[in-house]
């Protein structure tokens, strides 16, 4: 923010509110600019920010706007340059008032909407709309703070801006424009926002005026925009009762109430803030606002936070943060060891923006010279909630265009819609709750940093700041200032390292006490322990300051400290004696000062001192013009500031003592005189000639730099329009970086996943590339694998297993080859037993890039297993068990015994992966063709799930005798499907039966007697 012109303050110009009309000789200014008489009544022009999303929020807006607002409209939006607009017709359905298209050159006028056109930016000058050509190859832009930007320049207070729906940021920089101005800015609702990017962007400036829905927006506006254009402020000349004064009423409720005196901010500021928060209050009369300060405390703290100017971001002013990097931090750092603390104090450091940029300055610096230092930075603001901000370390996405990419990736974090402060860059810096105005100051810094606060204070205050600066540093400690602020009254105490980026070197040397003058002038309503010891020790200091100053007056004769250029940078003891003014320009040249018989000696003992670096004394040099001082004793010592390097000179200047303690030099009056002046006549001859030369330079430079300026100026020009381009790329930038950072956390958070899960399961993995090299394995892998996390990148075929599998390798390369999965049940060593599984690895585009090893423990199901089979095998019917193919998965004792029994062949049709469905096939004519194709139906109706179970009785007659079998399957439930089928011996059971119905020996291999099917439920 700009310093105000106005340099007084509350304390010297108290404010009462203003008669009508106002008293004689009483100027009365209007805060928001004077209007032409004869010209049309002003009108507030409301600035509109939209983007995606923004059609609905417009529609709302103008819903509620009266056709007679007395207001002038212009919409900004994200339009397309290749698209024609039909945002006029959209919205002239939401309003009465008239809806236009801009054109270059409109006059803006009440009650009308101003649309900006496709492929235009838009600006606004002496209330006339410009147009300018979008440059189509610029890429993304920010229209909407062009507009603004424009718009705060040309209406100051009478600009309104308000940002709606939309993605990013545009609008937010342009709003800090509109409130700089002194004029309104509005939000909507991110809550009721399609896309709160840019509402939200605006809110997080902190300087946002409302924040509502698009439908309670317009009433807002126009409130404020009757009481802009019907207020004006007095400014009054005359001091009158601090009692009756509203001014001073409403510092002390802030001070009652917050404990931070405002008497010394500059009236200018006070004045408008009050303004604004008496806006918002609905109140006319500062006596009336005073009067609910008192009343409401919660309106208090709103006024004080108004009074609380807390504009700030990352490296503000660019080119003195890149002094202070080149000029101060490698100083600071080139003498200290890594065990001695550099010492840092930001001194209103706001949301610690500040803080954290100078804490990446001396980050760098320490990478640059491959060192690492112990760096406190202490940030301190009056503000606490200011200051919490500022410990999060959590900033939005805007800052982006403050900080450097390489900045950002390497000291920020990003997450979400913000940003974070890396962990080693938040350690460096302390905040602290802290009022520069009535707390002690911090001690043994090595640089201070205040920028842009001391603006805001009056001059008593801004000395009393200073001095405390001054007693802060150490000695040649560092001061960076605002590039608005200067050191006033104590320049003579401080080295200009950069007058352009305001960084000085305190020349302070020796013990600096704190000036009676910082003691607090209004007392804090809240009584700290500790301030009787603390006035008492000021006390005693300023007795001990006033009594070496008796001693220096007493025995100390008159003595000068000097600078090379001869001028006085203090006296010692009583010198007014010898020392006398001369008439004219006032100096401190010690030579102009002293007798002329005198400052012909001095001047020639001070050139000899300089050039030789050696103490010189002469006694009794008469002094011809001091009354009662006939002659005087010269001493001069030369020294060298061990800091700066600069070259001093004491001249002791005795009258009492008619020798000295060192011998007298060989000093020849007349000779060294006439040697004096040939030197001088010389000089001033060479002198001359190089001013003659000089100016011949400045001559030939000026033409230069007045054409080098023309070029400036045009590149200025060239420089602002790529900004702009820039910009506008950096905001689609963003938006991809953070489309990827979405999908980087994305991206962890699944590999996170699959991290817990591979190494949760029992299951062991091990993922192999195309080239058999490990990629990556599960720890379950390694009870069957002998591998370590060393063993990634390594061929799998380097690697020993504790599996009993001689194909393991073999495998793998058919896999590889063929792409066909192969399983294998394989022992291990300790009878357990595993099923390795080896499966292509396909990517996305069902390529095979390799391939994924699977290891898993089946000892439990192998033991289950072999139970089962224990069962079947006790049972005395011929049972096997077949799956949802129909392919025989086990069988029993029984049913190889019967195979064996009736041959090889048989077994060998009948065992484990033969398909049963095949052998109970029968080829047309054949015997037995009509019991084979009623088990194979039976058989398939079962597996489709049909059926659950079904029986047949069929012969089985061999050779030596007849033998009759009930076949019965049953399905099995589950998943997998399947079947059981059963075989059990029925031959007694048949010839009772055949007994009791006197038939006598049936015909071999006949058809079955009965075929029973339990679906039917008739026989078969």
């Amino acid at each position: 923010m700009e310093p105000e012109d106005n340099d007084h303050s509350i304390a010297d110009h108290p404010v009462a509110d203003a008669p009508s009309p106002p008293d004689e000789g009483e100027e009365t200014v209007s805060v928001y600019g004077p209007y032409p008489e004869g010209r049309e009544r002003a009108c507030c022009i409301v600035g509109i920010g939209a983007s995606a999303g923004g059609l609905e929020a417009l529609q709302r807006f103008f819903d509620n706007v009266p056709g007679e607002s007395d207001l002038a409209y212009v919409v900004v939006q994200h339009l397309s340059p290749v698209h024609k607009s039909l945002m006029v017709d959209l919205l002239a359905k939401h309003t009465a008032m008239s809806v236009v298209q801009a054109a270059d050159g409109m006059a803006v006028e009440r009650n009308t909407v101003y649309l900006l056109p496709p492929a235009k930016h838009l600006s606004i000058e002496d209330g006339r709309l410009i147009l300018t050509a979008k440059d189509a190859a610029g890429g993304m832009s920010l229209p909407i703070d062009i507009f603004f930007t424009a718009l705060a320049k040309d209406q100051g207070p009478r600009a309104l801006g308000v940002v709606l729906s939309g993605t990013g940021s545009d609008g937010t920089r342009g709003l800090l424009a509109i409130k700089s101005a002194g004029g309104f800015a509005a939000a909507q609702d991110p809550e009721s926002a399609q896309f709160d990017g840019m509402p939200r962007s605006a809110i997080a400036t902190g300087q946002v005026d409302a924040v509502k829905t698009a439908d309670k927006l317009p009433a807002t506006l126009i409130e404020h925009a009757g009481r802009v254009l019907s207020r004006n402020l007095p400014v009054p000349a005359k001091p009158q009762d601090r009692e009756n004064d509203p001014l001073a009423q409403i510092v002390a409720a802030i001070r009652s109430v917050t404990g931070v005196d405002f008497s010394h901010y500059k009236l200018a500021t006070l004045l408008r803030r009050i303004e604004r928060r008496m806006h918002t209050a609905g109140l006319d009369s500062m006596s009336d606002y005073a009067a609910l300060l008192r009343r409401n405390s919660a309106e208090t703290v709103s006024l004080y936070k108004e009074m609380l100017i807390g504009v700030t971001r990352f490296f503000r002013d660019e080119g003195a943060f890149s002094s202070l990097a080149d000029k101060v931090i490698p100083t600071l750092l080139a003498k200290r060891s890594p065990t001695d603390m550099v010492r840092v104090w930001v001194c209103g450091c706001a949301t610690g923006e500040e803080a954290y940029s100078i804490a990446i300055l001396f980050a760098e610096a320490q990478e640059r010279m491959g060192r690492s230092f112990d760096v406190k930075i202490f940030a301190t603001d009056i503000d606490q909630d200011s200051i919490e901000i500022a410990s999060l370390g959590e900033y939005p996405r805007s800052i982006a265009e403050d900080v450097s990419h390489e900045r950002l990736t390497r000291y920020f974090i990003a997450r979400g819609d913000h940003y974070l402060v890396s962990r080693d860059i938040r350690r460096m810096v302390v905040f602290a709750a802290h009022n520069i105005m009535r707390d002690p100051p911090f001690t043994k810094i090595d640089l201070v940093s205040c920028r842009n606060l001391l603006i805001y204070m009056d001059s008593p205050l801004q000395r009393k700041v200073l001095s405390l600066f001054q007693y802060a540093l150490r000695q040649s400690g560092f001061l960076f200032l605002g590039t608005s602020e200067t050191l006033g009254d104590l320049s003579a105490e401080f080295h200009v390292l950069d007058s352009r980026n305001k960084l000085f070197q305190s020349l302070r040397t020796g013990t600096h006490r704190l000036p009676r003058l910082l003691v607090p002038t209004v007392a804090a309503p809240v009584h700290r322990h500790g301030d009787e010891a603390m006035s008492q020790a000021q006390e005693e200091g300023a007795a001990i300051d006033e009594a070496i100053s008796t001693l220096m007056r007493a025995y100390v004769p008159p003595s000068l400290l000097v600078n090379e250029q001869m001028n006085i940078m203090h006296v010692f003891g009583e010198a007014s004696s010898i020392l006398k003014v001369p008439p004219g320009e006032a100096t401190l040249n010690a030579l102009k000062l002293l007798p002329s018989s005198v400052s012909m000696v001095v001047g020639t003992a001070l050139t000899r001192a300089f050039r030789s670096g050696e103490e010189f004394a002469l006694s009794n040099i008469p002094v011809k013009d001091r009354e009662g001082l006939p002659a005087v004793s010269l001493r001069v010592k030369p020294f060298v500031a061990r800091k700066t390097g600069r070259r001093f000179a004491l001249i002791v200047l005795d009258p009492s003592a008619p020798a000295l303690a060192l011998p007298d030099s060989d000093f020849d009056f007349d000779t060294d005189t006439a040697e004096r002046i040939r030197g001088l006549e010389q000089e001033l001859v060479s002198r001359g000639e190089n001013l003659q030369a000089t100016i011949e330079e400045l001559e030939t430079a000026n033409e230069e730099l007045q054409a080098t300026n023309e070029e400036l100026l045009a590149s200025n020009e060239e420089l602002q329009s790529t900004n702009e381009e820039l910009q506008s790329v950096n905001e689609e930038l963003y938006s991809v970086n953070a489309e990827y950072q979405a999908k980087v956390e994305e991206l962890t958070e699944v590999t996170n996943d699959l991290d817990n899960l591979l190494r949760s399961t029992e299951i062991g993995t091990v993922f192999l590339d195309s080239g058999m090299v490990i990629r990556r394995f599960t720890p379950a892998a390694a009870r069957f694998i002998n591998i370590i996390p060393r063993d990634v990148g390594r061929s799998i075929s380097h690697l020993s297993t504790n599996i009993d599998y001689p194909d393991f390798l073999k495998d793998i390369e058919r896999v590889f080859r063929d792409h066909t999965p192969v399983e294998r049940h394989v022992p291990v060593r300790g009878d357990r037993w595993i099923q390795t599984r080896i499966l292509p690895y396909l990517t996305e585009k069902n390529q095979v890039a390799g391939v994924v090893v699977t290891f898993v423990d089946v000892t439990a199901a192998k033991a289950a297993e072999h139970r089962l089979q224990t069962v079947l095998d006790s049972l005395p019917e011929h049972v096997a068990v077949i799956d949802s193919d129909g392919a025989i998965t086990m069988v029993n004792h029984a049913w190889r015994n019967f195979g064996e029994k009736n041959g090889a062949p048989a077994l060998d049709r009948c065992g484990p992966g033969t398909n049963y469905l095949d052998v109970c096939n029968a080829e047309e004519g054949t015997e037995g063709e009509a019991i084979a194709r009623a088990v194979n139906d039976g058989l398939r109706r079962i597996l489709s799930g049909d059926i659950e179970q079904f029986t047949i009785e069929y012969p089985c007659h061999s050779d030596k005798e007849e033998r009759w079998f009930m076949m019965h399957a049953c399905r099995l439930a589950g998943l997998s499907g399947g079947a059981v089928v059963s075989h059990i011996d029925i031959t007694n059971r048949k010839r009772m039966e055949l007994r009791a119905s006197g038939r006598r020996n049936g015909q071999k291999k006949s058809a079955p007697l009965t075929a029973k099917d339990p679906a039917a439920g008739e026989p078969a």
